[in-house]
């Protein structure tokens, strides 16, 4: 396929101007720019997460207490609690709502619960970061917390 006049015109300025592409100098320069910057050290003991980037495990179980008063909720947990560790399961969602006045607050006698009575029963209990309304609870004996040991001076 012969050229005319003007595309081979075209051609010859194409071929004796190269083109940059300044997209990939600009990323270049950003990726040796973020090399050279330090790290950042976290600030004080622990930097603490956002709710969305906590890593729950997928549950096992889940119970739903809709519908149900608190007392009613309260036995139903604590009733599939019983039978989970006896199946030997240890990861259960809590289905809770957002709360009905005409029912009492279901999720606020489970976590009063969760505090309380079932406390030398469950490792963990949060609500789970993209839906207010369930919990993540996971079953066993909860982890020894960390006591503060005072040192006594050195003699001279």
């Amino acid at each position: 396929m012969a050229l005319n006049e003007e595309e081979e015109f075209q051609l010859q300025w194409i071929k004796n101007h190269h083109m940059e592409d300044k997209d990939k100098e600009m990323q270049k320069a950003a990726e040796a720019e973020a090399a050279a910057r330090p790290a950042r050290a976290p600030r004080g003991r622990k930097m603490r997460r956002s709710p969305a980037a906590w890593e729950l495990p997928m549950p096992e179980d889940e119970i739903d207490l809709h519908g149900m008063t608190s007392d009613e909720a309260a036995e139903a947990v604590e009733r599939r609690i019983d039978d989970l560790m006896i199946a030997g399961l240890k990861i259960l969602r809590v289905i809770h709502g957002g709360g009905n006045p005409s029912y009492g607050n279901v999720k606020r006698i489970i976590d009063r619960k969760v505090r309380s009575e079932w406390s030398n029963r469950i490792q963990l209990y949060k609500v789970e970061p993209d839906n207010a309304g369930s919990s993540i609870m996971i079953l066993g004996k909860p982890r020894p917390t960390p006591t503060k040991t005072t040192r006594k001076p050195a003699k001279k």
